[in-house]
């Protein structure tokens, strides 16, 4: 609450690019061109790309390393009406792209198994269990899709193994993630545009992407070069849920993929999102990542990731509507497993004196859920601004995932301890990792030793970045359509951050059983209204005149039917000039309450128009009505945003000038005089305890009374 009065506890970050050298786009407002260019987009040309991704911009699959070998064995495969594996992963992405190979192996006539290892009893990856399930069933093809780039040594035992027992099995790899040099299995053919001689143009495919592109270069091999076509919905699914950049080829998949969700999608998404409660014809990418995605993942996280698959391969409407509503349950369970191991979490890191000194979170519970860890690793860098490690103990080992902050990269953080390690895999942000129990601890001192080096503290400063300012007549129905332009949102593309200053408020409410805040305020052509969730609490302390710099998200919302303009604020606080006096006036009590106000500061803040001599000045009848008010209202706790809130009130029944510096050292006056007991606690607010009767007493005898007349007799 206080951040509304003094400035938010955020850094706001306003994005300096104006937009101005982006040629042959004047048809778009000014604050448009400013998101095009930071989105990369700097000619007419790149704007028809950007805002209008086609089919035609996805680049050729066979200029990725491997895919001849890889396409050719698949078409060769077709032919001979061979056994295929398709080996996958638990994740969104690895059920995806599992799907996308078995309904395409299936379209041509094969009877294609998948394997997806349990999260809990394998983990990620080529487990010890699936080889001997491998090498058991006779298969002529193996295909791995979102994993195995670090499984050399799995993929030389099953294939040795396989030889020796009559029958060579192929393996094609496929996969996104980072590679190790000395893990890269030596199979078949390997597609991965991470590996380093990989000349493919665009390296952030997720691996259900690469699987879409092996489908497209195998129907181009066979006659059918718009096969793909048909699977770019679970593409697109996989692309926004696994935090790839949605630039470039990730773009055209997503665009094009969330297009076919709302008019052709395969059963099983359809039967998901009418669990969700998704109407079709309103998916994009925030209603995929936060309701369709979570609750693919919690088959895996939560039991057995073959529902998922299964949901997207069935072509039986009743199966895929029972298999959606059983993923819709167990994601509500994940959740309130989930919340109870967060707080588990909390405890025990606060509970470490020097938790705030680590610049790495590290955190390990006993039995804690595998497949929780990940999400509960985020929650706590959202909490804390720092990277952060999860595990889940069992019989001596540990399992966990990590997730960072934007600019520190985990993956390299994971390498610096890899002695320490089993086994480990991700990216920049975020990874996975096994090793014995008794290694944590060391493992969290060297992590820690990493982040000294190699992050800034600007890394772990909470910060908001604003991609730009507005002016209040541009929040406009027209705009806000505008906005669906830039869609699909995401990693590389995020949702513009936007800003408006000094807008007045006309109007105010709590809604939702008052959770939210909802304010309507002036734009100069109308009025507007903005919606800030889960910050009910601050309508008291708004008023109906008062003038905000609000940062939001501007957007179209569609309800039975209609539409409506939609601004979602993020993060709000006074205008800028309200909120420099205020600070002022927090420091100047601050240094007034340690009797070390320097005179040139005060003066200073007077002179720069920041407040005037009388803000600073405590009369008697300033010290009279503030003891009258609180004698009258029984107040025993105050935090920051009270006393502005209070200072306020009592300004408007006094008519005099009080605010937040006088009202704080009033009641400091009032306690040193013992006509009340004020002192601060340990979260820092104030407790307020009033003596019904103490006599009469002379201000003099109050040294800060005193000290306070001394200066700003000098500033007057």
């Amino acid at each position: 609450m206080e951040s509304l009065y003094t400035g938010s506890f955020k850094r706001w970050i306003i994005d300096d690019a104006d937009g101005e050298s982006l040629s042959g786009c004047a048809q778009y407002p000014a604050f448009f061109r400013r998101l095009l260019w930071q989105r990369g987009v700097v000619s007419a040309e790149d704007a028809e790309r950007y805002l209008a991704p086609d089919i035609c911009h996805l680049h050729d699959p066979f200029l990725m390393k491997g895919m001849d070998k890889a396409a050719a064995r698949i078409v060769r495969a077709i032919e001979r009406q061979e056994s295929v594996l398709v080996y996958g992963d638990y994740d969104v992405d690895g059920v995806s792209a599992t799907a996308i190979l078995i309904r395409f192996l299936r379209s041509a006539g094969l009877n294609p198994e998948f394997y997806i290892p349990d999260r809990v009893e394998e983990g990620y990856g080529i487990s010890d269990a699936s080889m001997d399930v491998v090498c058991a069933s006779g298969y002529d093809l193996m295909i791995t899709v979102d994993c195995g780039i670090t499984a050399r040594e799995q993929t030389d035992t099953i294939q040795k193994r396989c030889l020796d027992g009559g029958k060579p099995l192929d393996i094609i790899v496929t996969d996104h993630h980072q590679c190790q040099e000395d893990l890269v299995p030596q199979v078949l053919a390997i597609l991965n545009p991470h590996l380093p001689d990989c000349g493919y143009p665009f390296k952030y495919l997720c691996g259900a992407g690469i699987a879409l592109k092996l489908v497209q270069a195998v129907g181009t091999l066979m006659g059918k070069p718009d096969a793909y076509k048909d699977y770019l919905d679970l593409a697109a699914l996989a692309t926004i849920a696994d935090i790839v950049d949605l630039t470039d080829e990730n773009r055209v998949i997503a665009k094009l993929g969330l297009e076919k969700m709302n008019c052709d999608c395969c059963l099983g998404i359809r039967a998901l999102a009418e669990s969700a409660g998704i109407s079709l014809g309103t998916i994009d990418s925030r209603r995929v990542a936060f309701m369709l995605s979570p609750r693919v993942n919690a088959a895996g996280r939560m039991g057995d990731a073959k529902r998922a698959v299964n949901l997207f391969i069935t072509d039986e409407p009743d199966e895929a509507r029972a298999i959606a509503e059983e993923l819709s349950r167990t994601n509500s369970l994940r959740q309130e497993v989930q919340d109870a191991i967060f707080s588990q979490a909390v405890s025990m890191i606060e509970a470490e004196d020097g938790y705030r000194d680590n610049r790495v979170t590290v955190v390990w519970g006993e039995g804690w859920h595998h497949g929780v860890v990940g999400i509960v690793a985020s929650k706590l860098v959202e909490r804390y601004h720092k990277p952060a490690f999860v595990f889940s103990v069992e019989e001596g080992m540990a399992v966990g995932s990590g997730r960072s902050i934007p600019g520190y990269n985990l993956f390299e953080c994971m390498a610096s301890q890899g002695d320490l390690l089993i086994k480990f895999g991700g990216h920049e942000q975020a990874g996975g990792l096994t090793l014995t129990a008794d290694n944590i601890q060391a493992f969290r001192e060297g992590v820690n030793r990493h982040a000294a080096e190699n992050m800034t503290d600007e890394m772990t400063e909470p910060s908001l970045r604003i991609h730009t300012v507005m002016e209040p007549g541009e929040i406009t129905m027209e705009n806000a359509r505008r906005m669906n332009l830039l869609e699909p949102f995401g990693q590389g593309n995020p949702v513009p951050v936007l800003m408006v200053k000094n807008v007045e408020i006309t109007n105010k409410w709590r809604i939702g059983d008052g959770k939210h805040l909802k304010l309507r305020f002036s734009t100069g052509r109308g009025t507007a209204d903005a919606v800030f969730f889960g910050q009910g609490d601050l309508e008291r302390y708004i008023r109906i005149g008062d003038r905000l710099d609000m940062v939001f998200n501007l957007g179209v919302n569609v309800w039975q039917g209609a539409e409506y303009l939609q601004v979602r604020i993020l993060d709000m606080c006074m205008d800028e000039e309200t909120v420099a006096r205020n600070r002022f006036l927090v420091e100047a009590a601050r240094r007034f309450e340690s009797l070390d106000c320097d005179y040139d500061w005060l003066y200073n803040g007077i002179n720069s128009h920041l407040v005037k001599a009388d803000d600073i000045t405590v009369q008697r009848d300033d010290l009279a009505v503030v003891y009258r008010y609180v004698m009258k209202n029984g107040i025993e706790r105050l935090d920051v945003a009270d006393l502005f809130w209070h200072a306020r009130l009592i300004a408007d029944e006094s008519g005099r000038r009080i605010n937040f510096y006088k009202l704080l050292l009033s009641l400091l006056i009032f306690d040193e005089l013992q006509l009340m007991d004020f002192s601060i606690q340990e979260d820092g607010s104030y407790r307020l305890r009033r003596y019904e009767y103490t006599g009469k007493v002379n201000l003099e005898d109050s040294e800060l009374f005193s000290y306070l007349q001394e200066n700003t007799r000098m500033c007057g």
